[in-house]
């Protein structure tokens, strides 16, 4: 299974999507057009670290923010609503690369904050991966012609 960025937002959306189907969830910020309530899927700082053979360790943040209409009556209400699912089914949330498999992918640290009035709903996700190279091997051998030398 491949694991990419676009992957894992796909996957985070699609979830998202199918608890609330008419909250829109976007991947980048939406200056004009935007729908609300409705969901934004950011990526954090995030760490790659090599480790043996062609293998990494990546660390990376997301910052999963729900936006509503400002100033609404119980506008809380709904907030601590998405806190709460995320809370039971984000860990693990099922990841797929398209290829119609899906694998159940933990997530760590996870941790939540109401700020201006909008939900920002953080995590890691932490996951070995293995890129695969294609090996370059050698099409002819080399004639390594040498003698010994003879004292004179």
């Amino acid at each position: 299974m491949i694991f990419s960025l676009h992957h894992v937002i796909d996957s985070l959306a699609g979830m998202l999507t199918g608890a609330y189907p008419d909250y829109p969830v976007y991947d980048s910020p939406n200056q004009q057009g935007t729908s609300f309530p409705c969901f934004f899927l950011f990526c954090m700082p995030s760490t790659i670290e090599e480790h043996v053979g062609n293998h990494y360790f990546r660390d990376l943040g997301v910052d999963l923010v729900f936006v509503q209409q400002r100033n609404l009556v119980n506008g809380n209400r709904k907030i601590h609503e998405i806190a709460e699912f995320l809370d039971r089914n984000l860990d693990p949330f099922p990841y797929t690369d398209g290829s119609g498999k899906s694998v159940p992918v933990p997530v760590y640290d996870q941790q939540w904050n109401i700020e201006d009035e909008e939900l920002h709903y953080q995590f890691h996700i932490r996951t070995r991966i293995l890129v695969e190279e294609t090996e370059n091997l050698m099409q002819e051998m080399e004639e390594n012609n040498v003698g010994i030398k003879e004292n004179d």
